[in-house]
């Protein structure tokens, strides 16, 4: 048996190094950083729109209302009870409702530009050029059949997750005096395993897709088509995929303790910085301006310096997940046989390929 995720990882090293220092490009990095965002989610928040429009006296024709203390105004025109009736019909489920709505659409757009970066990512690593926008449009249709795998995968988890939670509901709509704590313990430990279990096929499948994105890029196939090529190729070599779950894990380790210590000297070390450049903005403000001024001052300058780190850090990152989707596509490369990754690096096989163009149309 060979050990292609083993051997792979030196190819890994070798194209990381290629790609991201030889030269260092600063644009290129940058791209990758907001792709492996993108890649990873997407943290936004909303400023809700309406109609900000605040009544004034020119609204009642120039008779608007005496308000006395402790009382009530009464508006003309019947207005106290429009405005009454008018709030009473909101109720707090419609309002739940919209919100849950409107998350769940906010969740379907950011997975949706979460798998078209799938194929983006591949596609610029692979050919060693970030072309953002050419490559998001190329692979709109792509990600949106990705997005419906996904979907799938989600609604069916859940589905396995409630039958296997079945025989407990009885038990639960019960009175509380009815409960027996051996059910209730054992209830507990079937329902975590079984999501163990799920997770782990779910873990599995997700790994089959990763490996079939390529395929579907450089085997012009789609998605379904190509996550059946590598379960067809599962079946004939499982081991290697069970050498390359294994070999994953150990990166994954290493990388997370990496990552740890990368993070926390850079946190340190501009912490302390940031923490004497607001120390010195502080003093100088505040021996011109009052108090709370001063600290209104110092905003801008601390959402600047939030900024900066979550820039370095996304930086830091861009070499670590680079390093990890290589040594993805340099372990496909070798286990799926006709896999046609055309990798930048990949010079020495051109004349052999172009020989065999001819012989292989026909």
């Amino acid at each position: 048996m060979s050990w292609y995720a083993i051997d792979a990882v030196d190819r890994a090293f070798s194209r990381t190094r290629k790609a991201l220092f030889e030269p260092f490009d600063f644009w290129k990095w940058a791209k990758l950083a907001i792709i492996i965002l993108l890649l990873g989610g997407i943290g936004s928040s909303y400023g809700g729109s309406g109609t900000n429009y605040r009544m004034g006296p020119e609204d009642f024709n120039n008779n608007f209302p005496n308000i006395e203390p402790g009382r009530m105004p009464v508006f003309p025109f019947g207005s106290n009870e429009i405005g009454l009736s008018y709030i009473q019909s909101v109720s707090p489920s419609a309002i739940i409702i919209t919100a849950i709505v409107f998350i769940l659409l906010l969740a379907l757009i950011f997975l949706y530009i979460s798998s078209v970066m799938e194929f983006v990512f591949v596609e610029s690593l692979v050919r060693n050029e970030v072309k953002f926008w050419n490559y998001s449009r190329r692979f709109l249709g792509k990600g949106f059949y990705l997005l419906l795998v996904r979907l799938a995968l989600g609604l069916v988890f859940l589905a396995l997750l409630g039958i296997a939670a079945l025989p407990f509901i009885p038990g639960i709509l019960k009175r509380p005096s009815d409960f027996a704590l051996p059910a209730v313990v054992g209830g507990i430990f079937w329902i975590v395993g079984v999501i163990f279990v799920l997770i782990l096929v779910v873990g599995a499948i997700s790994s089959f897709l990763s490996l079939a994105i390529p395929l579907s890029i450089y085997r012009k196939t789609g998605i379904l088509s190509a996550f059946g090529l590598v379960f067809a190729n599962f079946r004939k070599s499982w081991q290697e995929i069970v050498v390359y779950w294994f070999t994953r894990f150990l990166l994954g380790i290493g990388i997370a303790i990496l990552t740890v210590f990368l993070f926390g000297i850079v946190l340190l070390v501009l912490g302390l910085v940031f923490l004497v450049t607001d120390g010195i903005l502080y003093f100088l403000f505040s021996s011109l301006l009052s108090d709370p001024l001063s600290w209104i001052l110092l905003i801008p300058f601390v959402l600047i310096e939030l900024a900066l780190i979550f820039g370095t850090l996304l930086f830091l990152g861009v070499p670590l997940t680079v390093f990890l989707k290589y040594h993805l596509l340099s372990f496909l490369e070798t286990w799926f046989v006709g896999a046609e990754i055309p990798f930048f690096d990949a010079s020495v096989q051109e004349p052999e390929t172009e020989f065999n163009e001819p012989e292989s149309a026909l």
